[in-house]
């Protein structure tokens, strides 16, 4: 070992605490971009496989192909797998309730063509020979056929004929127009039901309900091949498409559409596979994506590099009388900086290490816990990915940071001259003039006060030094803050617990006699079955508006208004009776009125909000309006008039006078209407299984079920998993900051430590002490503060612009991370200084004075 290096080592040893703090810093730097890194990869090999389980496990997909072409593409260098299905034909589903959807639509299929089509079982098992069908849950939901696995189908398998055409999947039904010609029959039994199909598969305008046999002969003029493509092949897939149809590259798409291949009649992508295994979006959703993880990946840079930087900073302050000998007796400059770099390479070869295994760990343990809320809450599986060229990455981030915080000190140290680090008075450069303290610093805080505030005008570099770190520190935090509130905004993940846990929309005839059933199954809580109709008021009808509404409106009292009549059903009615203090029977001819008015927007940039009533009425009060629809005209007295809504409004706001009647006097206004929305609003205390009790026993043809309980838990768990990632990533940051900070200050403090002796020695009170270094701490603060708050505020804009790519947000001015870091960095402060003061009372003074390391 050379003598530059024994300095180097020799120096390290001698001055520990620095020496661990500025490797925590290397540590947690390295940790925070090996998480970031590995997370994004993460996530993206957890999306590809999300999409294959939702769109299906392939990257193009080749029909009509003939038999005789498969030469093609087995055994091919670009083919990782293949999987065929053929159309076997279409069979008529006797008693389906779709009238859209008439048929059977059968295919077979081998073992890797059902992963293909991503094919999910929820009963029974796959077909294993030619007479076994699969069939699609939606068979039931919605076309109202009840088959189960174990029944025997004797089906006429054929094709859909127009004028002489043959008719596929891709064709509507037209009925009356079509004809269906049987070709050959068959028996298949069920022996497995499987998840809707996706859209590749079946597409919701499809008229036959797809279903699946064993592909037992592929001797056939027009198989289906799903392709998937080697790693190598899927990054020039067109060229590699255009060789396997044997067409040139240029315009193969085209060429296809024009039947020039005789391999393969269509040819069609799996979109959303290929975008997130090649990282293919949008312009837009690219910008944002590179937007928002180069401007996080500049932070963490940033903040570990003031946090290093100070380290080697501080080093060569302190060892500048080190420096002058060893340039007295011939070092060369060269060899000055390579003592710096020796150090920087010693702690980025302890350091990153450490820091690579714990941004592992971190992964390993974020993936489980938010993957598993994932899972929970939207059914995506989020799956650890330590892939090699992510470490890499982090570890050549990791080294630049460790280099660009040596690189400044390293110059420095190469520039020294001997004498005036000798004498070490490099860092004091004032006039006189400067050294004039203001009187009010020396009325407030005395002779402490003038000696602290004449001691930051003459060591103005240690000075910087230490405000640009807090700055720093300060600056970061606020962006950081900044893009969490962005993030938790553009993920839409605040949310709240409705009162109600499911919606049924029914729009079939009998509509509200199976709205009744529902309401009548075990495990309802509470069940508001609502009817509306819209009604317009006539011009002899008053309307007794409020001047809010009417300026809202920009309307006269002789136009027409709206009016909304809504029932609730019977035990929903008596209970919203009773909710107001009204008696059921009094109120059956009359009507109680809501009438809530809400309006927001912005005016010169300025956002406002208001909530009034739309009218006020009074008990006795009559409200006349016409069906538009019958012509027929109504009467009906108001009970009362109320701010308490129905279960069924929650947080609606109609923006119109609403009228909550019984169930007879709805019937006397709007029977025959042609009204068929009926909405069944359900309390229940298991959501899930109410749900499948409703689809199961209730016969509904045409309708909607939303399961806000689900909704609710998909909210939370995505809202937890953002806020693990988003707090993780600023605790992290903040940890950074703050050994920035540490490191910096107590390192001052303890290099000053022999000036603060020879104050003691000459006579200064402990409370004089005090007084110096709280004004010390109160320059520190402030002036960091007031280069911190500005850089932080440009942060955050440039968040908001980089995510701007992708969507449309306003501003948040980040007062809340202002405030957090403005007390932080004084109740740090005074941790700190606080700390060290009391380490420095105790020590000896003239030891403390001869001492030169920390």
């Amino acid at each position: 070992m050379n003598v530059l290096k024994k300095c180097c080592y020799r120096s390290l040893k001698e001055n520990r605490k620095r020496t661990a703090v500025t490797m925590v810093g290397v540590i947690l730097a390295t940790a925070l971009i090996t998480a970031v890194a590995c997370m994004a990869e993460s996530f993206r090999v957890s999306m590809i496989a999300y999409e294959k389980e939702e769109k299906g496990d392939f990257h193009f997909l080749f029909s009509g192909v003939p038999s005789e072409k498969l030469k093609f593409f087995e055994n091919n260098r670009n083919v990782e797998r293949i999987g065929l299905a053929e159309e076997l034909g279409y069979a008529v589903l006797e008693d389906s309730r779709n009238e859209d959807k008439p048929y059977l639509y059968i295919r077979g299929i081998d073992e890797n063509g059902s992963k293909a089509m991503a094919l999910h079982l929820t009963e029974g098992r796959m077909p294993q020979n030619g007479g076994e069908l699969v069939i699609g849950r939606h068979i039931r939901s919605n076309g109202g056929v009840d088959l189960k696995v174990g029944d025997v189908l004797e089906l006429q398998v054929g094709s859909r004929m127009w004028e002489g055409y043959s008719l596929n999947q891709g064709n509507p039904y037209h009925a009356g127009e079509e004809m269906f010609e049987p070709a050959f029959e068959k028996t298949y039994t069920v022996v497995g039901i499987v998840e809707r199909p996706g859209l590749l598969t079946e597409e919701y305008s499809a008229p036959g309900y797809s279903v699946f046999t064993c592909l037992e002969n592929v001797e056939s003029a027009g198989l289906e091949v799903y392709v998937s493509y080697t790693r190598r092949a899927l990054k020039d897939y067109d060229r590699v498409t255009a060789g396997l149809l044997g067409l040139p590259e240029d315009g193969y798409r085209e060429a296809v559409q024009r039947g020039e291949s005789s391999v393969a009649r269509d040819v069609q992508e799996n979109r959303e596979v290929l975008r997130w295994e090649l990282m293919r979006f949008s312009d837009t959703n690219m910008n944002m994506i590179y937007g928002m993880t180069a401007v996080a990946i500049l932070i963490i840079v940033i903040s570990a590099v003031f946090c290093i930087r100070n380290s080697f900073v501080i080093s060569l302050t302190e060892k500048l009388k080190l420096y002058g000998r060893l340039a007295s007796v011939g070092t060369t400059s060269r060899q000055l900086k390579k003592i710096v770099y020796y150090e920087a390479g010693f702690l980025a070869v302890t350091g990153i290490p450490i820091g690579i295994l714990s941004g592992i760990l971190a992964v390993v343990v974020v993936v489980q816990v938010a993957g598993g809320l994932l899972k929970e809450g939207v059914g995506f599986a989020l799956v650890p990915d330590l892939s090699v060229p992510s470490i890499i990455f982090a570890v050549l981030i990791a080294l630049l940071t460790v280099y660009l915080s040596a690189h400044g000190s390293a110059g420095k140290a190469g520039r020294i001259s001997p004498m005036t680090a000798i004498r070490a008075n490099n860092t004091i450069k004032v006039s006189s003039r400067e050294l004039r303290c203001p009187a009010l610093i020396r009325k407030l805080f005395g002779t402490g006060g003038k000696l602290a505030y004449r001691n930051l005008q003459r060591a103005r570099v240690k000075y910087r030094t230490t405000v640009v770190s807090l700055a720093v520190s300060i600056a970061v935090f606020i962006g950081v803050y900044s893009f969490m509130e962005l993030a938790f905004c553009a993920t839409g993940v605040y949310f709240e617990s409705s009162e109600y846990q499911l919606l049924a929309y029914i729009y079939d005839e009998d509509g509200y006699e199976k709205a009744l059933q529902i309401a009548a199954l075990e495990g309802v809580e509470q069940a508001e079955i609502r009817r509306i109709k819209y009604f317009a008021a006539g011009m002899g009808q008053e309307v007794p508006y409020t001047q809010e509404f009417r300026e809202f409106q920009e309307q006269d009292e002789g136009e027409y208004a709206a009016f909304l009549v809504m029932s609730l059903g019977e035990e929903g009615y008596k209970r919203y009776c009773a909710k107001v203090g009204a008696d059921v029977e009094k109120a059956r001819d009359s009507a109680v009125v809501l009438a809530p008015f809400v309006t927001d927007g912005y005016v010169d940039g300025k956002r406002y909000h208001y909530e009034g009533e739309v009218a006020r009425y009074k008990p006795g009060d009559i409200i006349g309006f016409e069906d538009r629809e019958t012509g027929k005209q109504f009467r009906i007295p108001v009970l009362l008039q109320t701010d308490q809504k129905p279960m069924c409004m929650g947080g609606s706001v109609y923006n119109c006078v609403v009228l909550i009647v019984s169930d007879s006097l709805w019937e006397s206004c709007c029977a025959g209407s042609g009204t068929r929305d009926t909405g069944v609003f359900i309390r229940c205390g298991d959501a899930d299984t109410l749900e499948e009790t409703i689809r199961r026993e209730i016969n509904l043809i045409d309708f909607q079920i939303y399961n806000y309980e689900a909704s609710y838990r998909s909210s939370r768990s995505l809202y937890l998993v953002v806020a693990l990632f988003l707090y993780g990533f600023i605790i992290v940051v903040s940890l950074i900051g703050v050994t920035n900070v540490f490191n910096t200050i107590t390192t001052n403090m303890e290099l000053r430590a022999p000036e603060f002796a020879v104050c003691r020695s000459v006579g200064m009170t402990g409370k004089e002490f005090r007084r110096m270094i709280w004004l010390e701490g109160l320059f520190y603060g402030g002036k960091s503060l007031l280069f911190g708050i500005p850089m932080g505020i440009l942060i955050s804009l440039a968040f908001h612009y980089t995510m701007g790519f992708g969507l449309e947000a306003r501003y948040l001015f980040p007062l809340g991370g202002i405030l957090i870091a403005a007390a932080a960095v004084f109740g740090l402060l005074f941790c700190i200084m606080r700390y060290s003061m009391g380490k420095i009372n105790r020590r000896n003074i003239i030891a403390t004075i001869q001492n030169e390391n920390i």
